[in-house]
């Protein structure tokens, strides 16, 4: 039964993509003939006018395809760069959001559809970085994230920061230790004794 369900949900969504598609087709071409007819134009020109609004009608109807069922290729997650010190072993990397920060994330790239947005950054040895605002990398848990040193990414987590912090919200990023374990994320109470900790001249 569930591969069935599965097999009509696919249909479903077929159907939806075509539907959307031809609609916007047959929209265009009627629309694009009718302003032709309105124009006076002739036989000739109508067909023209409605072979190149058909033409644009497809091609609204793929980039609403795409938004509706791709967005992953209609919208690509951001990518974050982040630069890390020779030696960097941190499991997990804080981003905070705090306005009063000096460091600021730069991200370049048009925000247009099919268009990747790319931020970069450097975090201390501390791993603990504030900066003004996390931009494109806040609420996607999607967030494709690259570290200067190779290390695989390996989980992404944030929130409300915590009370006490000064900051907004946070991010963290996590990357395996050296013997491939990855602890337990810190959160609440754990995660705000871990920034006091690493904010320390002692840990920066």
């Amino acid at each position: 039964m569930g591969g069935d369900g599965m097999g009509g949900l696919a249909v479903a969504i077929i159907l939806a993509m075509v539907l959307m598609i031809v609609g916007a087709w047959a929209i265009a071409l009627l629309l694009g003939r009718w302003v032709a007819r309105q124009r006076g134009a002739s036989p000739a020109a109508v067909k023209k006018a409605g072979l190149f609004a058909s033409l644009i009608g497809v091609a609204l109807g793929l980039s609403a395809v795409a938004a509706t069922f791709f967005e992953s290729s209609w919208s690509p997650p951001s990518k974050l760069e982040i630069s890390v010190p020779p030696g960097y072993a941190q499991s997990w990397t804080i981003l905070l959001e705090d306005p009063r920060a000096p460091a600021e994330i730069v991200w370049r790239g048009a925000d247009f559809p099919f268009a990747q947005r790319r931020g970069r950054i450097a975090v201390p040895p501390a791993g603990v970085l504030r900066v003004k605002a996390l931009g494109d990398a806040a609420g996607r848990g999607d967030l494709e994230i690259m570290w200067s040193d190779g290390a695989p990414h390996n989980g992404t987590g944030g929130g409300p920061a915590p009370a006490g912090s000064g900051a907004r919200s946070y991010i963290l990023l996590g990357r395996p230790l050296p013997d491939g374990s990855l602890p337990e994320a810190p959160s609440g109470d754990s995660l705000a004794a871990e920034i006091r900790l690493r904010e320390t001249p002692d840990h920066r």
